[in-house]
């Protein structure tokens, strides 16, 4: 009966061995890991804008530079990573006015003007322009004749 025991104790703790190790190898090759380093936040007429930088990746975390990434709600409006043991791109310098952002990535300087559509009406007339734009562009760049 001590026998018995034993062997199953044995193979009881061979078999949760077996899963840990197997789990943590499972994450470290496709897991999805994140760490948030720093945040700030910036008014405008449209909502806080919000600056982060963090590190993201998937598989072994080994050596990931840093990104910045600027967002207006749940848009995106800039995301970088830096370069290996390099300082840029990162988003610096962040200037909010009424209804435009300012910032510099270190290789770069950028300015986002943000106008709001009017009403559906507008904007689906809008869609309609646009539209007749893309097909004058397309058959414009089919002749080489494009305006300067």
């Amino acid at each position: 009966m001590k026998r018995t025991l034993i062997i199953v104790a044995g193979a009881l703790l061979l078999l949760l061995t077996g899963f840990f190790s197997g789990r943590a190898f499972q994450s470290a090759k496709n897991g999805y890991h994140y760490k948030l380093l720093e945040r700030k936040e910036f008014p405008s007429e449209f909502g806080p804008i919000q600056w982060t930088c963090f590190t993201e990746s998937v598989g072994m975390p080994f050596l990931d530079p840093e990104k910045t990434m600027i967002s207006l709600g749940n848009r995106t409006l800039y995301k970088a990573q830096r370069d290996f043991q390099e300082s840029n791109p990162r988003a610096q310098n962040i200037v909010t006015s009424s209804n435009a952002i300012g910032w510099e990535d270190g290789d770069f300087k950028y300015h986002l003007k943000i106008e709001p559509l009017a009403a559906s009406k507008q904007a689906a007339g809008a869609s309609s322009k646009s539209q007749v734009i893309d097909s004058e562009i397309n058959s414009a760049s089919a002749t080489n004749d494009l305006p300067h």
